[in-house]
């Protein structure tokens, strides 16, 4: 969440045959999408490693401390010298990651037949994501190293708070303001489909502004949807891609799934752990800089450790709150089969959700504990084969 498709020169010679099945996964297609996910799973593992120890490296070595003298020198005071430090780091770690940004992003997606974009569009796509990154990540850092100069040993807590705040500004903002910088939205044409799906939210007190149409096609094959926005900007994302390969009860057994977060209050219970997490983290990784880099916290020298100190703290409890995610994810199947009352819909829609984005349906069960938000789909077919059954009970 755009250009005109060119598959000439940019899709690359390895590219996979033929599109993925929009209906079903079997036969070659299982193995592909396994293949898939794995290629995957091995990007997001090799930048992660990658990140780590180049910001160990960069920090260990001298390289922070220099660029510090820099950023002090052309910023002139403490909220200039943490902008040009946090400019500077973070274009300087774009390009580091790049490669993994064009293999996982870009090359993948089209050596599998997944991805519309032109090469041209990814690279447009890149340089939005970045300015937008300098913009959060300026605002964060500014007000994390005026909170570490304003409030002394409690600044975890007091940046805690800011965090949880901006989070909730960027989720209101993020329909009206964020999707619209990558995607064109416009109003669902399908009126009675709009209706009856906003009919489906007022059954669950959710109050949306409208039903509008995404253009993932003009850059992705795989299809999404979403219950986005907070009240006034609170609205139903369905993408083209998802329209036009799934049938009407199928729309509306996704969305119920949504609506289904919205009446459990999970996007709220998720604040709240991210909340307590957030300051988990920073708490840590204040004794992480006391221990390393000493008393002078607010020296901006030292963000690479608290990045550092964050990353790893985010590694250790992210098992705990996947598990609470699939947990969650389990509950919101339930609530849209009870909903619905349609366990064959349920089946087509998953099915053909692993076949249009390869996603893998029984992945590793140590690959889906440490890395899947929600549960495999082969489980989420068989807990609506036990929901049909209570309905012989």
């Amino acid at each position: 969440m755009a250009n005109e498709p060119d598959n000439t020169a940019q899709t690359p010679p390895s590219a996979a045959p033929g599109p993925p099945n929009p209906n079903v996964l079997e036969g070659a297609g299982v193995l592909t999408a396994k293949r898939y996910e794995r290629l995957k799973l091995w990007l997001h593992l090799g930048e992660l490693a990658f990140v780590v120890a180049a910001l160990a490296v960069f920090y260990f070595a001298g390289g922070s401390r220099l660029l510090a003298a820099f950023a002090r020198q052309l910023g002139h005071n403490e909220w200039g010298t943490v902008a040009v430090y946090v400019v500077a780091m973070l274009a300087g770690g774009s390009l580091l990651t790049l490669p993994w940004s064009y293999f996982a992003g870009f090359h993948l997606e089209h050596r599998f037949n997944l991805s519309n974009q032109t090469l041209a569009g990814w690279i447009w796509d890149e340089v939005k994501g970045f300015a937008l990154t300098l913009v959060f990540m300026g605002v964060v850092a500014e007000a994390v190293y005026a909170l570490l100069r304003a409030t002394g040993a409690w600044w975890w807590a007091w940046t805690a708070a800011f965090m949880t705040a901006f989070s909730l500004l960027l989720n209101f903002i993020l329909p009206v303001v964020i999707i619209p910088i990558f995607y064109k939205l416009t109003k669902l044409e399908d009126e009675s489909l709009a209706a009856k799906l906003s009919a489906m939210a007022g059954q669950v007190g959710a109050r949306v502004v409208g039903v509008f149409r995404i253009a993932l096609g003009e850059k992705t094959k795989k299809a999404n949807a979403a219950f986005a926005g907070f009240g006034r900007t609170r609205r139903i994302l369905l993408g083209d891609t998802l329209l036009a390969n799934f049938s009407a009860p199928e729309i509306e057994l996704v969305l119920a799934h949504e609506l289904a977060h919205f009446h459990f209050h999970d996007i709220w219970k998720n604040m709240v752990i991210g909340a307590v997490l957030t300051a988990g983290g920073l708490w840590a990784s204040d004794l992480w800089l006391r221990a390393v880099a000493g008393g002078d916290l607010a020296n901006i020298e030292h963000l690479p450790l608290l990045a550092l100190g964050m990353m790893v703290f985010g590694l250790i409890t992210s098992p705990l709150t996947r598990a609470w995610s699939r947990r969650a994810e389990y509950r919101a199947d339930w609530f849209a089969l009870e909903m619905t009352r349609d366990a064959a819909v349920f089946e087509s829609a998953m099915r053909k959700l692993a076949g249009q984005n390869l996603a893998d349906m029984e992945p590793h069960p140590v690959v889906e504990f440490l890395f899947h938000d929600h549960p495999a789909l082969s489980k989420r077919i068989a807990k609506a084969s036990e929901w049909r059954q209570t309905l012989g009970k």
